[in-house]
């Protein structure tokens, strides 16, 4: 396998199991625009300011891929004079980027935005069956073009970078603030004042539910800030939430206050399902009532399911707490090495411990010897203790456990007892 494949798979495997919402070029995108002109400099010829830019935002909806699953969106600019008709797109990254894993990683993702062609651009979203909506802006010519302006210099390759954060720096979001720029800041205060009962887990718990393992993925990895509720303002990280929010938006005009958007228009409507409204269960959920009773069943209560458990439990709790110990590794070093403010402070690491990752080997080995050294029964002790330290703090800390506490808790405690009981009864001869 190629550096390159490689590169790319590990990053697949990563953003499956902790990605929030972004946007990775679709394969049929057209190639961007070399360089957008600034419309200003664009014509000789000095234009009717009150027909020149033609302003809209496309909305995409969810996508297959886990980076799609929380759709997409671009402004898109027409100018009347000249012809040009691009959409700015801010959700450009590349996997073959080689410091993309390690600044993944770091909260360090740089993303930039391009300018697309809007035709090819809409046909690609279309053939990979995302929904696309448009809604046309009653801007004034004055803030039409200051619009067009400052994207078109945003996209000039000294200016197209930025540092991305899953919720409050993404595609999204920087379509918001651009409109709420051109409108003289009026979105802001308005939609920072109304409250929601959303929160950033439970929207991306809802946008991710076809895919359930990701889901579980997003919900170990999400600290407490995750479970803070958003303002209208900060569900815009979502683009479908933006599109709904602009349908409420009235602007001041000479004749008076009218809607925002002037018009709107449905280009194309997916075949997959539609997105869901709630965010549903989670796979986590039924799954760790299962595993706590494959745990339970492997305690020995007699001579002869001592024999017969003896080799399955080695094998269960070695694997077991190899792979919470893998996931508490990963979930410790992303909080403590990580810019990533909402993986801080999660508590998760209490139930999938870095310590069973220590202990799962010697433990398994002292289940088949039926033995234990004191050390490993003592770490045993403390796997347990921290998974009952989780349960008491929840009630406490802002953040949601429950899928967490529902597949690890049981598991932990009821493996624990087996491997020490195992590891404190002599192997028969």
């Amino acid at each position: 396998m190629s550096a390159r494949r490689l590169r790319r798979a590990l990053t697949g495997m990563l953003l499956a199991l902790v990605t929030e919402p972004s946007q990775a070029q679709p394969t049929a995108m057209p190639t961007p625009a070399s360089r957008p002109a600034s419309p200003a400099a664009s014509s000789s010829v000095s234009p009717s300011v009150s027909s020149r830019f033609i302003i809209s935002v496309l909305t995409f909806g969810p996508g297959d891929a886990i980076f799609e699953r929380y759709g997409h969106n671009a402004i898109r600019v027409r100018d009347t004079v000249t012809g040009s008709d691009l959409a700015y797109n801010w959700g450009m990254f590349s996997f073959d980027d080689p410091s993309f894993l390690r600044r993944f990683l770091s909260g360090e993702t740089r993303y930039w935005v391009a300018a697309f062609p809007s035709q090819p651009l809409i046909a690609a979203y279309q053939e990979r069956d995302r929904a696309t909506e448009e809604q046309v802006l009653a801007l004034s010519p004055t803030q039409a073009e200051a619009l067009a302006l400052a994207v078109a210099r945003n996209a000039l390759p000294e200016n197209r970078e930025y540092r991305y954060d899953y919720f409050r720096d993404n595609c999204s979001t920087r379509v918001r603030d651009a409109l709420d720029v051109a409108l003289g800041g009026i979105l802001r205060p308005q939609f920072t004042a109304l409250q929601t009962d959303l929160t950033y887990r439970s929207e991306s718990r809802r946008l991710s539910a076809p895919d359930p393992f990701a889901q579980a993925g997003i919900e170990l990895a999400l600290g407490p800030m995750a479970d803070t509720r958003m303002t209208a303002w900060e569900t815009m990280f979502i683009p479908m939430r933006l599109r709904d929010h602009l349908r409420s938006v009235t602007v001041a005009t000479a004749a008076g206050a009218v809607p925002l958007v002037a018009a709107e228009t449905v280009h194309y409507v997916a075949r997959r399902p539609a997105e869901r409204t709630e965010p549903g269960g989670l796979i986590i959920g039924p799954l760790g009532p299962v595993l706590a009773m494959w745990g339970l069943l492997l305690i020995p209560l007699t001579p002869t399911m001592r024999r017969r458990s003896r080799i399955p439990a080695a094998i269960l709790t070695g694997g077991w707490f190899t792979l919470t110990g893998l996931v508490g590794v990963l979930l410790l070093g992303m909080w403590l090495g990580s810019a990533h403010v909402f993986w801080y402070r999660n508590l998760t690491v209490l139930l999938a411990s870095p310590v069973a990752l220590v202990v799962a080997i010697p433990a398994a080995r002292a289940i088949l010897a039926g033995q234990a050294p004191r050390w490993v029964r003592m770490l045993l002790l403390l796997i347990a203790a921290q998974s009952m330290l989780a349960l008491v703090l929840w009630p406490i800390v802002a953040q949601r456990l429950a899928g967490p506490l529902l597949l690890l808790l049981g598991a932990n405690v009821a493996l624990v007892m087996a491997a020490l009981r195992h590891a404190t009864d002599p192997a028969p001869r």
